[in-house]
């Protein structure tokens, strides 16, 4: 099972984002565009990663998927690329988005990857750039202080995505969990005065 995961998931995933080419997207002004198409357009990016990702954070299945990690990072058998990749997958999901002319308050990131790489980097610390945890911290803080999910469709589609919109409040508390999960890995590997730095840095 466990090699299984490793061949078929993790490895999966690290080669096939090192693999892919991602194209700067060109902006467009259209703010009708659904999010449905935006969704599509990311997943082309990474061709059969994100459908592995949202299998991986599905509740019967994640409780196995935590036990599989402990047990290939008990082993060091987990490798840095997979930490590198999840990084990626999430900024260029961001930046595609971006580049749709939407507001990045409505911004969530694919399904599964701040879970899985808030169970690798628990070994796989040094991977995880402090920069890129303050960063994202900045926006799931920021724009949903008041506890409140803004819907990531325009106005007129509002009526027709209610259960999408819950969907993604959901997924929007599960991502800012598993984020701060993530800090506490890397936060606790780091010397004292970088660790302290981190702090204040997420506490700005």
């Amino acid at each position: 099972m466990r090699k299984l995961f490793l061949e078929l998931v993790l490895d999966r995933i690290s080669n096939a984002v090192s693999e892919s080419t991602i194209h700067n997207q060109s902006t467009c002004s259209n703010s009708t565009v659904k999010v449905k198409g935006i969704e599509r357009e990311i997943e082309s990016l990474f061709p059969g990663v994100l459908v592995l990702l949202k299998e991986i954070c599905n509740g019967e299945v994640t409780p196995w998927v935590k036990k599989i990690c402990t047990s290939l990072g008990n082993k060091k058998r987990m490798k840095p690329k997979i930490a590198t990749a999840l990084q990626n997958i999430i900024k260029t999901s961001e930046s595609h988005w971006l580049s749709k002319s939407m507001p990045i308050e409505n911004w969530t990131a694919p399904p599964g990857a701040w879970f899985l790489l808030s169970e690798v980097s628990a070994y796989l610390s040094k991977a995880v750039n402090c920069e890129f945890l303050h960063y994202y911290w900045q926006i799931l803080d920021k724009y949903r202080a008041a506890g409140e999910f803004k819907s990531p469709y325009p106005k007129e589609f509002v009526h027709e995505d209610v259960d999408d919109i819950e969907s993604n409040s959901i997924a929007w508390a599960g991502d800012r969990v598993s984020l701060l999960q993530t800090i506490s890995n890397v936060s606790v590997e780091l010397p004292p005065e970088p660790a302290a730095e981190l702090g204040h840095n997420l506490l700005r």
